[in-house]
């Protein structure tokens, strides 16, 4: 699968392209949402995964963008350290695919990845 990661967290970023890469997935990293949506307008993904808080262009904002254009089908797994009901709940709302909280378990992760590889 080809997967966008997006997150201004290096550790968190890093570690998320290390570990699926070498479940065989091609990993391409931003730091910023606003890279991202122009990283989008030049290739195409058949997922993105990207962190709600970020500076500048959350991963909410970053979402209703996505969601809102031609890639609307693309899907995306939102992950955050804030753990509020709320916060999943408009992670769904907005169009999420999946939601997963963080510190990532990296094993969970692979296995939500694997399963939009089936679609």
């Amino acid at each position: 699968m080809k997967i966008l990661v997006v997150d201004d967290d290096l550790i968190t970023l890093k570690s998320v392209e290390k570990y699926l890469s070498g479940d065989g997935h091609s990993i391409t990293t931003s730091t910023d949402g606003y890279e991202a949506l122009k990283i989008l307008e030049k290739e195409k993904y058949d997922l993105i995964i990207a962190d709600i808080a970020m500076p500048r262009l959350s991963g909410f904002e970053l979402l209703k963008c996505i969601k809102g254009n031609i890639k609307d089908n693309m899907p995306v797994i939102l992950m955050s350290a804030f753990k509020q009901k709320t916060i999943i709940t408009n992670a769904f709302k907005l169009g999420a695919n999946n939601f997963m909280n963080k510190p990532l378990n990296l094993d969970e992760l692979s296995f939500r990845v694997s399963e939009f590889n089936k679609l």
